[in-house]
């Protein structure tokens, strides 16, 4: 197997699923007949819910030790690591703009599993699409002009942390308080749980009663 245009070539020797991968493999630059070996290994980590992936490399020449090591951190694991942070994130990301930021009910259906479970704050846990669809219409019909941005951001395993801050106008009735047209704002803190590409579990705290002290307080 041919790589970089000819400049890495790679024999497999051992793949085992889910556990391990071995090969030599040798640069154009090294000495005639020179192969290093090569060996991956792939452990379940958090309950299966993330893989630590071990490196081991022997046989590298002592004068390509440091060249080898900044070209695996440069073109494999940099790359790798950004890949699967991007896909992790990028349901969650679509879900914030079209539903969060675009009051489009419909993104819950195109990145929400359809078993996904959703745990809010004071509820038992429901079915997550139709909750998560309820919520949206309770805030989408009692407040307008409604903006939402991401304060912080984590991705760890297979889950996604947000912390978002919210601002709206009242401008329909919320709770049973008529609408009062004042400004108001909110925070919430949420962790999705990926899989498959979709959401499939959500932990959300909103700031409902900082939010419900801005509607009810005299002015």
């Amino acid at each position: 197997m041919l790589l970089f245009e000819g400049a890495v070539s790679a024999t497999f020797l051992e793949i085992s699923p889910e556990r391990r991968i071995v090969q030599t493999w040798r640069d154009r630059d090294w000495p005639e007949g020179h192969h290093a070996q090569l060996e991956l290994q792939f452990m379940p980590v958090n309950e299966g819910r993330g893989t630590h992936v071990h490196l081991t490399l022997s046989g590298v020449p002592a004068d390509k030790s440091r060249q080898t090591a900044n070209g695996w951190r440069d073109y494999y694991w940099v790359p790798i690591a950004e890949f699967l942070r991007d896909a992790k994130v990028r349901p969650a990301r679509r879900f914030f703009l079209e539903f969060k930021k675009r009051a489009n009910l419909d993104a819950v259906d195109e990145t929400w599993a359809e078993d996904s479970v959703f745990h809010l704050g004071g509820q038992a846990p429901g079915r997550g699409s139709l909750l998560q669809k309820s919520v949206g219409r309770l805030i989408f019909e009692a407040f307008r002009d409604v903006r939402v941005e991401v304060e912080d951001q984590i991705v760890e395993g297979d889950r996604v942390v947000e912390r978002h801050r919210a601002t709206g106008v009242h401008a329909g009735e919320f709770l049973g308080i008529p609408a009062t047209g004042r400004e108001v704002s909110w925070t919430g803190n949420h962790i999705y749980r990926i899989a498959n590409g979709r959401i499939a579990e959500v932990w959300s705290e909103v700031s409902l009663y900082e939010l419900l002290a801005q509607l009810t307080v005299e002015v």
